[in-house]
């Protein structure tokens, strides 16, 4: 076990300890206040029934490797895939990096089929919009992500340029589809081919949407002219419920 482990482990055993269960709400009212201060919020998953699921959550996305989610946002994608499980269809994600939210997708999905499209080299080169990105940014090869992803079955790797490479399921309807792409052309196009394909009742998060205004401008611009709502979720998410055909 590392040191940072060690440490974490021996945290865990003073603030769970019943003999301290007193200095827990004051400390915890001390944590809110200082990260007020930096416009951050305490997340509660201490209710029974969302205990093990965070610490799971924990697991995957602040372990090694590191991934790019906070455990709020991926447990949100967990919330979203267990929700839309009478849907019919399969589900997709476009930006898989390390696998990090293809886990949590893959250990909430049940017998679904999971496709996951990515380059596996990084972002393709960054327009004018974006900005705060570089080529090649977030690549992980092929092997490193099924090598994470171990386990899970019934996962399609498609590695490419997306939308090139959605030949397989062209004619395929989705139940939940997770983007995390970060420019604006790939998250438009990304939105332009699922969305359509999106069965009634499914769901579709994407991340960046509120640190990155081109994110933003891209379900702006592609709802521009119809009544469907877009969610923005209070970490860097937002989430799209099709509402009709």
């Amino acid at each position: 076990m590392s040191l940072s482990s060690l440490a974490k482990a021996a945290f865990a055993g003073i603030v769970r300890s019943g003999k301290l269960a007193r200095v827990g709400p004051p400390a915890l009212h001390a944590a809110q206040f200082v990260l007020g201060l930096t416009h951050r919020e305490v997340v509660n998953f201490g209710q029974p029934g969302r205990v093990s699921h965070a610490d799971r959550i924990r697991g995957i996305v602040t372990g090694f490797p590191t991934q790019t989610v906070a455990v709020d946002e991926a447990y949100m994608i967990r919330a979203a895939v267990l929700a839309t499980e009478r849907v019919p269809g399969v589900l997709a994600e476009v930006g898989v990096f390390r696998g990090g939210t293809a886990r949590v997708i893959g250990e909430a999905k049940g017998d679904r089929t999971l496709h996951l499209f990515d380059t596996f080299e990084g972002l393709p080169a960054p327009t004018a919009i974006d900005r705060g990105f570089v080529q090649g940014d977030y690549a992980c090869s092929l092997d490193a992500v099924k090598a994470f992803l171990t386990g899970i079955p019934d996962v399609h790797f498609h590695a490419g340029m997306f939308p090139a490479t959605s030949g397989p399921v062209r004619e395929a309807r989705f139940s939940f589809v997770h983007l995390d792409v970060d420019l604006y052309q790939s998250t438009y196009d990304a939105l332009a081919f699922f969305y359509p394909r999106m069965s009634v009742g499914a769901m579709l998060i994407s991340h960046d949407y509120v640190e990155f205004p081109a994110v933003r401008q891209v379900f702006d611009d592609y709802f521009a002219d119809t009544a469907q709502p877009v969610l923005e979720l209070t970490g860097n998410q937002c989430l799209v419920l099709k509402i009709g055909l």
